[in-house]
């Protein structure tokens, strides 16, 4: 990655050494945002004092930038976003952005403990090292994603090939919780937009050729999901059997990015799992152009 540097920060930022570590490079962000998010970015990667005001401050700078610029922003707060929501660090004034820490009570579970908290249980393996629900005990520390009392958004940005996660703060705003690249429909089977909501989460489920109509099991090479199906509600989109899904029927250079679908939203695995345990059912979706 890029490397923030000195009293040229401001004039030619990129970040390899600040930003956290990920697989593949992050954008340098736009320069409107840069100049003044330059100082939180530093100190971010200087002090995990400094992460928690970088999410928040970048996440409040959307409104400022427009569509391209905002995208950049994004993808390069990306990574520290997923070091605070899906990542063990206990990071100071993570309350800020809804993470807290939940001490387990006698006869607890995870999946109580998650609905509590409006998440999917598999999001407490993110959130906590070498988590085991058979090791589960009364007066254990979890850290937890807490939306009992705020709302989480997805959005699909169509212009950009993004999906974003968005979470409403007490007092208003919203912090940035996840923003990853996405494939959506080929032009004859367009992603459909509107606003709607998630109807149902399914873990390795079948998977019908919307060409052929044939049906192939999980585990069948020829079901390319990815494991993965989250469905969405047709009212407000005026299409029914679109979801977001994972999917392994080519190579991700042939359809990450791109239009090629049927209709559906189709996100690389590491990501559609972080998707598939954050958003419950319930969580509104909204499908941009």
């Amino acid at each position: 990655m890029p490397d923030l540097a000195g009293a040229i920060a401001l004039a030619l930022p990129v970040f390899l050494h600040l930003a956290p570590h990920t697989q593949s490079p992050a954008p340098a962000p736009p320069r409107p945002a840069r100049e003044s998010l330059a100082p939180f970015f530093a100190r971010a990667n200087a002090d995990p004092t400094g992460v928690v005001p970088l999410i928040l401050a970048g996440s409040a700078a959307f409104g400022s930038l427009d569509a391209s610029e905002a995208r950049l922003l994004a993808d390069t707060l990306e990574p520290y976003c997923r070091r605070a929501f899906f990542a063990p660090e206990r990071l100071p004034g993570m309350e800020k952005l809804g993470l807290a820490v939940h001490t387990v009570r006698a006869g607890e579970v995870p999946e109580k403990i998650a609905r509590h908290c409006r998440i999917g249980a598999g999001m407490l393996r993110y959130l906590n090292k070498d988590f085991d629900e058979r090791r589960l005990h009364e007066g254990q520390e979890l850290k937890v994603l807490d939306l009992s009392d705020a709302e989480l958004e997805l959005v699909v940005e169509k212009s950009l090939y993004r999906l974003a996660a968005w979470r409403k703060l007490a007092g208003g705003g919203r912090a940035l919780v996840e923003y990853v690249p996405v494939g959506l429909g080929a032009p004859d089977s367009p992603t459909p937009i509107g606003r709607t909501s998630i109807v149902l989460r399914s873990r390795d489920p079948d998977w019908t050729d919307p060409v052929t109509r044939q049906v192939y099991k999980a585990g069948d090479p020829r079901n390319v999901l990815g494991g993965y199906w989250i469905g969405l509600d047709g009212a407000g989109i005026g299409r029914s059997g679109i979801g977001l899904h994972g999917f392994t029927g080519d190579a991700p250079a042939n359809w990450i990015e791109q239009p090629a679908s049927h209709g559906c939203v189709r996100m690389l695995q590491s990501d559609i799992d972080r998707v598939f345990h954050l958003a419950i059912e319930g969580t509104p979706v909204s499908i941009e152009p």
